[in-house]
């Protein structure tokens, strides 16, 4: 199937050249909405839910993204065409197969996890798909099923080995009883304890002060370091309670902006990741890609990013023969193949200091490079 693809790809571009053929429906837009009839024609799908009152707004800003590295992307052989669905996963199941049978040859989405879900039960996929979340890799997934997203998920298991490089080896994880905390504090301990074969200990966040005052004993000594499987709020809170001493560190949950001074400074040296698109304003692919609108939540800026690296990576599986090629030095981080089916995020480390973001380099010790 990867090899009949590649060769209508060069069919495709034999035909029509270098010239980009995006749709023009909307006057600012390559996207095109879904046509009227059961047009059949070569393209590709964008699956986006953009019905849906949970994810909407999540989803165009996504579309944005997709859409500014399609005008500012090299010409691209084929339009690209817009399903609009809810966060339904049958509805998204069901626009999935009407866009291959209106021609799609390469399908981008769904975004929300549920939604890849679907089409992960599918056994076999009849076109290359990159998805914008995941779901369990440890799943039988179908060949040509590619995941990427911004699972912080990963980010744990990734800020574990930088918290390795402190030379400390035993971690007081600290979490609470949502979903992602869970996953979080899980990502952590398995590379932590099953890779590095340090020890952990697990300690539930509370606001109680009587409580949290505990934690000034247990997380003292020079052998220890804190993970904070927590939003930035609640790592504030816990943040006054820690030994000074003793290194903390965080995902991305915990970065909300440069313009919180103040919260920001009461997550006083807590390292955690984040991607360029927020943290190095100098890295090529961000200028290339900087917008200039109304600014967002950090959290939507994360999305807005996901769009664009989106979009270079279909733009690399559409011209390489397996993805084990593909390295990209992307706006949401440094992306990798990691076989069989997960593209691999990786942020840039940080960490807080009198307010400001400091990056850090990769042996753990913070450069000059501030951000305010």
């Amino acid at each position: 199937m990867a090899r009949f693809f590649s060769i209508f790809l060069a069919l495709l571009l034999a035909i029509y050249g270098n010239q980009a053929v995006l749709a023009t429906d909307q006057e600012d837009s390559p996207l095109s909405g879904i046509a009227a009839g059961p047009v059949i024609v070569s393209h590709i799908a964008l699956i986006l839910p953009l019905e849906s009152p949970a994810f909407a707004g999540a989803a165009n800003v996504v579309k944005e993204g997709f859409e500014v590295a399609a005008q500012r992307g090299q010409g691209l052989p084929l339009t690209i065409r817009l399903y609009s669905t809810s966060d339904e996963p049958l509805d998204i199941l069901m626009n999935y197969h009407h866009a291959l049978a209106s021609g799609a040859v390469f399908v981008v989405g769904p975004l929300t996890r549920d939604g890849v879900s679907a089409i992960a039960s599918s056994q076999t996929l009849a076109v290359p798909t990159l998805t914008l979340n995941t779901v369990d890799t440890h799943l039988t997934l179908p060949e040509n099923l590619y995941l990427f997203g911004l699972q912080t998920d990963t980010e744990a298991n990734q800020i574990a080995e930088l918290a390795f490089l402190s030379g400390r080896n035993h971690a007081i994880v600290i979490g609470d009883d949502s979903a992602l905390s869970g996953r979080l504090q899980n990502a952590f301990m398995q590379r932590w304890q099953d890779e590095y074969n340090h020890t952990a200990q697990s300690y539930r966040y509370t606001d109680s002060s009587v409580l949290l005052q505990q934690l000034r004993d247990l997380t003292a000594g020079e052998e220890r370091l804190v993970f904070l499987a927590l939003d930035a709020e609640k790592s504030r809170i816990v943040r006054a309670y820690l030994d000074p001493e003793a290194p903390v560190y965080a995902t991305s949950q915990i970065f909300t902006g440069f313009d919180n001074f103040l919260l920001n400074n009461d997550l006083e040296g807590i390292r955690f990741l984040d991607m360029p698109w927020l943290l190095q304003p100098d890295h090529p692919a961000v200028m290339a890609y900087r917008h200039t609108g109304n600014p967002r939540s950090t959290e939507m800026e994360r999305l807005y990013a996901l769009g664009i690296d989106a979009f270079r990576l279909m733009i690399n599986l559409l011209q390489v023969h397996s993805a084990n090629q593909i390295t990209l030095d992307g706006v949401t981080g440094n992306i990798r193949f990691n076989p069989p089916n997960l593209f691999v995020r990786e942020p840039i480390p940080a960490q807080f200091k009198q307010g400001k973001v400091q990056l850090i380099t990769t042996s753990g010790n913070s450069s000059e490079d501030e951000r305010q």
